[in-house]
């Protein structure tokens, strides 16, 4: 079960595009001047997208930008999960147990690609 509720919340956020350092969607296309500096190439709409890597998805999710996930950022990821599975996933995550996740375990419960 818990795989499958990890592989529908990763799919679901990367599917919808939750990308951690403000890539624009294709169909929102930057100003000239801005698409000069864009270093790393974007895939044409439709593409599909490259899996994140746990920093990424960490950044992206880490909204206050404190370095750890609280309860509430950690559910971003589980939109249509039942309140008591993402508790029970967030508990499994918080290895220390001091209610937040570190990037350190963030990273050891992210699925490897």
């Amino acid at each position: 079960m818990t795989k499958s509720i990890l592989k529908t919340a990763f799919g679901g956020l990367i599917a919808a595009g939750l990308m951690a350092y403000g890539q624009q969607p294709q169909d929102n296309p930057q100003p000239a001047q801005q698409q000069e500096k864009q270093t790393q190439p974007q895939a044409p709409a439709g593409a599909p997208q490259q899996p994140q890597s746990a920093e990424q998805v960490f950044a992206a999710l880490d909204t206050n930008k404190d370095g750890k996930l609280s309860p509430e950022e950690f559910g971003k990821l589980f939109r249509d999960a039942k309140v008591s599975d993402v508790q029970a996933e967030f508990a499994k995550w918080d290895k220390n147990g001091d209610k937040s996740i570190t990037m350190d375990e963030f990273k050891a419960g992210f699925p490897q690609q």
